[in-house]
């Protein structure tokens, strides 16, 4: 994945108490945090300045009083009640940083032969990769056209990129994904 078109514009924001930023969101503002490598900003952003889809791996520019820095969004916060977001986490880093984060998992290839032989069962939404930020995909394909009754797609059948680890504990015979009769 290059590095995503998408610019957010923040403005640095003071300490404020509880109800300070509770009205600063009544009024359009939403909270947020960027660390950088032992130092942390408190910022705001303008709700219609947000991005409408993320995920934990999108990468994006932040105008922070004008100046611009790369970021990959790291937590959003909502109201469960409106689904609207109350605030955001975000990491400064560096064409040359090496990230781990969650990366989504997109499975194409589904036909109808493949539903009327079974259920369509997955089991993994996610793998948490570690790359630099260059190589940074934003969701891996899972191709499970070939796939039939009673098999699964595991880890070590996928190719994931040059340069990208997946870290995960189970080893590689991680099952993504099956297909189960039913």
């Amino acid at each position: 994945m290059s590095l995503e078109n998408t610019v957010i514009h923040a403005t640095a924001r003071g300490d404020a108490s509880k109800g300070t930023v509770r009205k600063r969101r009544h009024s359009g503002l939403v909270p947020g945090i960027l660390y950088k490598k032992g130092d942390s900003t408190k910022i705001e952003i303008a709700m219609s300045n947000l991005p409408k889809a993320h995920t934990r791996s999108s990468v994006m520019t932040l105008v922070l009083d004008g100046a611009e820095k790369t970021v990959l969004m790291r937590e959003v916060q909502v109201n469960p009640l409106n689904d609207k977001p109350i605030h955001f986490d975000f990491q400064e880093v560096g064409s040359n940083d090496i990230i781990r984060v969650h990366v989504p998992l997109n499975f194409v290839g589904l036909t109808r032969e493949q539903e009327k032989e079974g259920a369509f069962n997955i089991r993994t939404r996610y793998l948490e990769v570690k790359a630099p930020l260059s190589k940074l995909p934003k969701a891996i394909d899972v191709d499970v056209s070939g796939l039939k009754a009673d098999q699964s797609i595991q880890l070590h059948d996928i190719t994931i990129g040059e340069g990208i680890t997946v870290r995960t504990g189970k080893g590689k015979n991680l099952a993504l994904a099956s297909l189960v009769k039913i």
